[in-house]
């Protein structure tokens, strides 16, 4: 579900030293990861979750949109550099129009709006972001807020003795804190990497913020910066 986000949550937070930098576009994220020596390995996996039509392309021309698209692809094509990588995609679709899937008081109907079935081309992993079927991209439905709504997530991750994921996604409240509650809890280590989540609206930028920078390190989940994530994927090659 989309997480409460107190007015003032930010100001509750203090001071926080930046390790490595956000883009700060509009507001400096900090990390909560230190160790200079961060390595993401073969027993990760990467989730990329609901970068599809439906959510893109109403932010897609803003700055803010701009700039998260561009830190999401750039990530994306980054991966392709692993060794059999684990990269998984969400599309949050259903198997009729009228979503059956749904119940009349489902907290995922509201944000799942009009969205349809496979074919619905709103269901469709946004241009910028290319799926690679043939070397091995994971592409899954999903029916609900989690990663994981419906589908066959936490038996991939067990199957392929994952004890560590890395999430990018749209939206910070909804998809990517869901998912990272359900996957901390089932005992795995859990990163968002700031450049490549975005919430939407009025205070999206505020809201992301008080998500990344009080709510979920609290769980503790750990948020890095794009530029950390990178490194860490070279550290994991060079290892």
């Amino acid at each position: 579900m989309f997480l409460p986000i107190q007015h003032g949550l930010l100001l509750s937070a203090g001071p926080t030293s930046l390790i490595t930098s956000y883009t700060c576009h509009p507001t400096c994220i900090p990390s909560t990861v230190t160790d200079k020596h961060f390595v993401l390995d073969g027993r990760s996996a990467y989730l990329n979750l609901d970068l599809v039509n439906a959510f893109v392309e109403p932010i897609a021309t803003c700055d803010t949109g701009r700039e998260w698209i561009s830190s999401v692809n750039r990530w994306i094509e980054a991966l392709r550099d692993l060794d059999s990588p684990l990269i998984i995609f969400t599309r949050p679709y259903f198997s009729s129009a009228w979503q059956p899937e749904l119940g009349p008081d489902s907290p995922f109907r509201g944000p799942a709006g009009k969205i349809g079935t496979a074919k619905d081309v709103q269901t469709m992993i946004y241009p910028s972001f290319p799926v690679r079927p043939e070397s091995g991209d994971v592409v899954l439905q999903k029916t609900g807020y989690s990663a994981g709504a419906g589908n066959s997530l936490e038996q991939i991750l067990h199957a392929q003795r994952i004890n560590t994921v890395v999430l990018s996604g749209i939206r910070t409240g909804g998809v990517v804190a869901s998912t990272a509650y359900r996957l901390f809890d089932l005992g795995y280590k859990v990163y968002i990497i700031a450049n490549n989540t975005i919430e939407v609206g009025d205070r999206g930028s505020d809201d992301n913020a008080a998500f990344l920078s009080v709510a979920l390190p609290k769980l503790p989940v750990d948020i890095i910066t794009l530029d950390q994530a990178l490194q860490g994927l070279q550290r994991g090659i060079t290892a």
